[in-house]
């Protein structure tokens, strides 16, 4: 996974979703468990 460090912030504290992450090319992500949607938001 490659983000940088606002877009983090947002996906841990639930402000941004990771689709909506993914969406808006702010999150780049591969392979088969690079999907951390079930681990967020952390807050």
């Amino acid at each position: 996974m490659e983000t940088d460090a606002v877009t983090w912030i947002a996906l841990a504290t639930g402000a941004l979703t990771w689709a909506e992450a993914e969406a808006a090319g702010r999150l780049v992500a591969s392979g088969e468990r690079s999907d951390l949607s079930s681990y967020l938001p952390l807050i």
